[in-house]
């Protein structure tokens, strides 16, 4: 293939991107945002905020977000292992938008390249890593910051290093939690 034709492909692609982006922009359930919160955040990438479940029938099942408008979209990519561990959590998704069309079956799809936890059950809840100081423990969310966590169940307590997620206060007993990636 020549330089000349490879130039013309990459144009292409380049141009089709910059269209689809553009026409993906006014979705509901979706938004533009810069999360400069999280270290691996791009500016600018899609999010979606909803409710994780696991739909469908062994072996053919998926993770998908249900938005709060009612939009079901299909979630792909890399992060679907600690997805399909915060089933029935509310997550905000960041990613790209594949097929915008959640009207349409198959469902529109998402490629979620991370998230973090939001609520479980309608509390407030984080995620981050379970982290030990001293005699206590630490939960440190991606953009680094650290909250100290008093009576950590003890299930918990050989988690350091993993990826979990608590609800509720974080100066007592959890109302609820979970581990997301083990350590």
């Amino acid at each position: 293939m020549s330089i000349a034709h490879r130039r013309w492909r990459l144009w292409r692609v380049v141009v089709s991107a910059v269209v689809a982006a553009a026409s993906l922009a006014p979705l509901a359930g979706c938004r533009r945002a810069n999360l400069l919160a999280t270290p691996d955040a791009v500016p600018g990438v899609d999010t979606l905020r909803g409710i994780v479940a696991i739909t469908g029938s062994e072996p053919l099942t998926m993770v998908q977000l249900t938005t709060a408008d009612g939009s079901a979209w299909r979630l792909v990519g890399d992060s679907l292992t600690e997805l399909r561990a915060a089933s029935g959590l509310e997550v905000v998704a960041r990613g790209i938008v594949l097929s915008p069309d959640s009207g349409a079956r198959p469902i529109a799809r998402f490629e979620a390249r991370g998230f973090a936890v939001r609520s479980a059950n309608g509390i407030v809840a984080l995620d981050g890593l379970l982290e030990r100081v001293g005699p206590g423990f630490v939960l440190r969310l991606a953009d680094d910051r650290r909250f100290a966590l008093t009576a950590v169940p003890v299930a918990l307590r050989d988690q350091t290093g993993a990826r979990i997620w608590w609800s509720g206060p974080l100066d007592r007993a959890p109302n609820a939690y979970g581990v997301l990636r083990g350590r």
